[in-house]
């Protein structure tokens, strides 16, 4: 896929777009079972590597949840609690985005007006991390301690550790 500003069409380079697959082994029994992040190159392009599951042979895979976040930037989900509020920040959201991992999908990226768009975007990015999967998102959890610094929250989420300090 491609991450493009939404004003300007240009693309974004350094975005950290970063995905987790969970796995239903028994029902209503969900788990992580993988998590891969890759960043955008020069031209704001990406290409996110398939997550793998070593599983019960009956465990449902649902398709990975993708974030794509950069400091200074409304990230991927958009903000909002429907589609009509999420297409207010990003108005080619369809909500299957990422449904087809054949697909080439180009997310456009609008810039935060306020410091609650920030607040509520760097929330966004911080989709359910477990320990068992920080190790595997170095890039999404510097962008999110940056960010919480930029907006003056005392402390880091994460720790390079992998503890989860929420």
């Amino acid at each position: 896929g491609k991450v493009v500003e939404l004003e300007t069409g240009k693309p974004i380079e350094g975005a950290v777009v970063a995905a987790d697959w969970v796995i239903e082994p028994f029902v209503h029994s969900e788990r992580i079972c993988d998590a891969k992040e890759t960043v955008t190159d020069k031209n704001g392009e990406f290409e996110l590597p398939k997550g793998t599951c070593v599983s019960h042979p009956f465990a449902d895979m649902y398709k990975p949840y993708v974030v794509i976040f950069k400091p200074g930037y409304l990230g991927y989900p958009p903000l909002g609690y429907n589609q009509d509020q999420r297409k207010t920040y990003m108005p080619d959201f369809m909500g299957d985005e990422f449904k087809d991992e054949k697909r080439y999908y180009v997310i456009k990226l609008g810039r935060p007006k306020t410091r609650e768009e920030r607040i509520h975007t760097l929330d966004g990015a911080d989709f359910p991390i477990h320990d068992e999967v920080v190790e595997k998102l170095p890039n999404l959890i510097r962008f999110i301690n940056d960010e919480r610094k930029n907006l003056g929250f005392k402390g880091e989420v994460y720790k390079k550790e992998g503890k989860n300090e929420k």
